[in-house]
């Protein structure tokens, strides 16, 4: 591992081959010009006047984070989000259920085969899309969409993907535009202020990103996190695996101290405990969670391991959510740097999802 690459431009420009830095220094300004363009679209749903009861969120990999996000953020809306990751619907999905599948690249083959079983349901169907056969079916067959901005990577096309979503839930009166613009406002003024913190120019000797990547190098991540951050424990497990290629996993309080905590005797029995690395994820937590951590970290480091934690202060829950998932971002692409692996290329998921689409066809 070479950590002194962390602030060496040019080294990481050649490791780099695809610039994914500048999509992570462009974050915070997207989400409100991505949002911005969403309702733009002429191809949005028609405003309902009563929010439905119940909603699906269909998506994949990537596109479906932004699924996770709206129902964290929207936890206590009476209406009922599920997502769903595959290609078949529960029976819940019936005639007039409104249901949004979405699929960066509009080739999913989960994806049209969900956009497929809910058109046979009758239900009330719109995607998100960059391009690909979704996209096309959509134009074709005038199903409400959202086509967004081309040529990242599903996981780099989050603020893209969430905006589009929040766009199609206007229209559907789950969220409030003046209150989505008002919460967009404050994402883009905090994260803009993490990134002074931990973008790259930042060196590594005052960069808690960079320190945190180096830390976690030659280690299996398990990240744990409040309930209100689970989409941003899943989304730091995904991007450690896509984008530093590195193991990693999590779960969730309090659900994992009725389970996981029983299993820890293991990593000592078997003599991997260091290979192994704790990080929790902290800023929407309860009084009940803040005590759990509390005692889960002495268990820890009673067994002689460090806890290492991504501590975030927002004054809103989406604001802390997407800083919470900037910051781990971040990390990701600094473990990828330093171990000397190009952050962007997916090989071994690109030939299964070419599996599949021949399967398919």
């Amino acid at each position: 591992m070479h950590t002194a690459i962390l602030d060496d431009g040019a080294a990481v420009s050649k490791i780099d081959r695809e610039n994914m830095l500048q999509v992570l220094e462009e974050t915070p300004e997207t989400y409100k010009e991505a949002y911005a363009a969403a309702l733009a679209c002429d191809t949005l749903p028609h405003a309902l006047a009563r929010s439905p009861t119940y909603i699906a969120l269909m998506g994949m990999g990537g596109s479906a984070i932004a699924a996770d996000i709206l129902k964290d953020w929207l936890f206590e809306s009476q209406t009922v989000i599920e997502v769903i990751r595959g290609p078949i619907l529960p029976g819940s999905i019936t005639a007039g259920t409104h249901v949004l599948v979405a699929s960066y690249s509009g080739q999913t083959t989960e994806a049209l085969k969900a956009l497929k079983e809910a058109r046979r349901r009758k239900t009330r169907v719109s995607a998100i899309a960059s391009e690909g056969d979704l996209l096309r079916i959509c134009r074709e067959d005038g199903i409400p969409h959202v086509q967004v901005k081309a040529g990242l990577q599903p996981r780099e096309a989050l603020p893209h993907l969430l905006s589009a979503s929040l766009a199609i839930l206007d229209r559907w009166g789950i969220c409030n535009q003046r209150n989505v613009q008002a919460e967009l406002k404050t994402v883009t003024e905090q994260l803009g202020e993490l990134r002074k913190t931990i973008g790259f120019g930042r060196s590594q000797s005052s960069n808690p990103a960079k320190q945190l990547a180096v830390r976690l190098e030659g280690t299996i991540p398990f990240i744990y996190a409040p309930r209100l951050l689970a989409a941003a424990a899943r989304r730091f497990k995904n991007q450690l695996n896509e984008n530093s290629k590195v193991l990693a996993k999590f779960e969730i309080l309090p659900e994992m101290l009725h389970n996981e905590v029983q299993s820890w005797h293991m990593l000592k029995d078997h003599g991997i405990t260091d290979a192994i690395s704790f990080v929790f994820l902290k800023g929407c937590e309860g009084e009940d969670e803040a005590e759990q951590f509390k005692r889960l970290k002495d268990l820890i480091e009673s067994g002689g391991r460090v806890v290492h934690e991504i501590p975030v202060k927002s004054p809103t829950r989406l604001a802390a959510i997407l800083e919470t998932i900037y910051y781990c971002d971040y990390v990701s692409f600094y473990l990828a740097v330093a171990r000397g692996v190009d952050p962007t290329p997916i090989d071994t998921i690109q030939s299964l999802k070419r599996w599949m689409r021949s399967s398919a066809a």
